[in-house]
C-alpha cells in the first residue's frame, strides 16, 4: 500500500532533509539505484532498500526535534507495516524501562527525555500494532541529569525491600543515589573522578536472601539488571581520563543488548544518533572543544560497526537537515541556519537538490569521496567521511 511518507513539513525542512545510508554487504552495480530518491514520492523504492535487511540503524542529527521524531515515526510505521519490522530499539536505560513497563507505571518516568514526546506514546505502551518497543542501553535514567532525584521507581523499591530488612533498604537507595551521581558527575559533568566504588554489592546482597523471591518479579528483574550492567559495564569505566571508555563500552554494550533481544525472524529498527549509527569512526574529526578535551575522539567501538560484524544483515543511515528553526526539547532556542556553501555536507547537497531526499551511498554518484563538516542541534560540528 503506498502511504505518504512526509506530510505537513512545519518549520523542519524548509530547505532540504536528507536522508543518507549504507548496506553493510553493498556490491550493486552502480546503474541498479538512482543517484537519490524523493522521500515523498519514493518510499516504496526506499523501502525496497531498507526492507530486505535484518537491521535498520536510523542515525539522526539530534535527538530533539519533535520534527524530526515525526520523520523518522513515519519511515518506522512503513517499515513495519510493509516490509515486517517488528521490534524498535531505544537509546534508553534497560532497567528502568522495564520497570515501569513491568509495573504498568507511567513510562514517560522510565525513559530518557528524548522519547518523552507524544508522538513515541504508541511504541512506548504498545498499543502500535505493528513494532515493540524495546531498550537498548545500560547507562541509568534520571530526572533531568539529576542524581539527587528519587524516582518512583526507588520508592517502590525500598518501600518493598523495607518490609523485609529496613537496613538493606537503606543501603539500596544510597547505592542507587551514588551509582547516579558517579554517572552524572563522570559522564554529563566532565569531572574526573575514576571508577564506580562501592563498600559492598547490595544488589548481590538483596538477592542472596531469602525474601528475595517475595518481592514483586519487577522489582526483582529490575535489581538482577541493575547488578549485571554493574558489573559488565560501568565497573569497567573509569572517568578518570575523560569519556572515551565510557562511550567504548556504551556502543559495545547497546550491541549486546540489540542482539540479545532479536530472534532468528525479527527485524529490527534501531533509533540512535548519527555518531552511533556511523560504522568507521575513525573518519570522524570532533571540532568541538568540549569533546577534544573529554577525548572523545579517542573512541574505538561504534554501534554501527558492531552491529555489521554481526551474522545479521545490517543498513545503517543518518539524517541529516539544512535548516531546522525549532528543537522543541532543548531548553534554549537553537537552530540550523541554511548552509549554501559545498563545504559542508548540507550545504553540498543543499545546492544540488531542493527536496527531501534519500541517498544511498552503496549505489550512488551523488556524493563526493571528501571531508565534509555536519552539524550536530545548531551548535557544534564535527566533520566526517559519507
Amino acid at each position: 500500500m503506498q502511504k505518504r511518507f512526509l506530510k505537513t513539513m512545519g518549520t523542519l525542512l524548509v530547505t532540504t532533509s536528507i536522508l543518507i545510508g549504507c548496506s553493510s554487504d553493498a556490491e550493486e552495480p552502480k546503474n541498479s539505484s538512482a543517484d537519490y530518491y524523493e522521500l515523498e514520492d519514493d518510499i516504496e523504492n526506499i523501502g525496497d532498500i531498507l526492507g530486505e535487511h535484518d537491521i535498520v540503524i536510523l542515525g539522526e542529527s539530534t535527538h530533539w526535534s519533535s520534527e524530526i521524531a515525526k520523520q523518522k515515526t513515519d519511515l518506522i510505521d512503513y517499515l513495519a507495516e510493509e516490509h515486517g519490522f517488528n521490534l524498535l530499539f531505544l537509546e534508553t536505560g534497560d532497567s528502568e524501562f522495564n520497570y515501569f513497563q513491568e509495573s504498568d507505571l507511567p513510562i514517560i518516568e522510565g525513559i530518557s527525555d528524548q522519547y518523552q514526546q507524544e508522538i513515541f506514546k504508541k511504541y512506548l505502551d504498545g498499543t502500535s500494532e505493528n513494532i515493540k518497543a524495546l531498550p537498548m542501553d545500560w547507562k541509568p535514567v534520571f530526572s533531568g541529569n539529576r542524581a539527587s532525584s528519587v524516582s518512583i521507581l526507588e520508592e517502590n523499591i525500598v518501600d518493598e525491600i523495607s518490609k523485609h530488612d529496613l537496613d538493606l533498604a537503606e543501603a539500596f537507595k544510597r547505592s542507587e543515589f551514588a551509582l547516579r551521581d558517579w554517572f552524572s558527575k563522570g559522564a554529563l559533568q566532565g569531572k574526573k573522578v575514576g571508577h564506580l566504588e562501592r563498600s559492598t554489592n547490595v544488589y548481590e546482597d538483596i538477592r542472596s536472601q531469602s525474601f528475595f523471591n517475595k518481592l514483586t518479579r519487577e522489582t526483582q528483574n529490575y535489581i538482577i539488571s541493575r547488578q549485571e550492567n554493574i558489573e559488565k559495564y560501568y565497573s569497567k569505566i573509569s572517568f578518570e581520563d575523560g569519556v572515551a571508555e565510557y562511550n567504548d563500552y556504551r556502543e559495545i554494550g547497546m550491541s549486546e543488548k540489540v542482539l540479545e533481544q532479536m530472534d532468528s525472524n525479527d527485524k529490527a529498527i534501531v533509533w540512535v544518533s548519527n555518531l552511533h549509527s556511523n560504522y568507521d569512526v575513525t573518519s570522524i574529526e570532533y571540532t568541538n572543544e568540549v569533546y577534544v578535551e573529554d577525548k572523545m575522539n579517542e573512541r574505538v567501538e561504534s554501534l554501527g560497526a558492531l552491529l555489521r560484524e554481526s551474522e545479521h544483515k545490517v543498513y545503517n543511515t543518518g539524517l541529516f537537515h539544512n535548516e531546522a528553526d525549532n528543537y522543541e526539547l532543548l531548553p534554549e532556542d537553537y537552530a540550523t541556519p541554511r548552509r549554501e556553501k559545498d563545504e559542508t555536507l548540507e550545504g553540498y547537497i543543499g545546492n544540488r537538490v531542493q527536496k527531501d531526499i534519500f541517498i544511498d551511498f552503496a549505489t550512488s554518484d551523488f556524493i563526493e569521496e571528501n571531508q565534509y563538516t555536519v552539524y550536530w542541534a545548531g551548535y557544534y560540528d564535527y566533520r566526517m567521511v559519507p
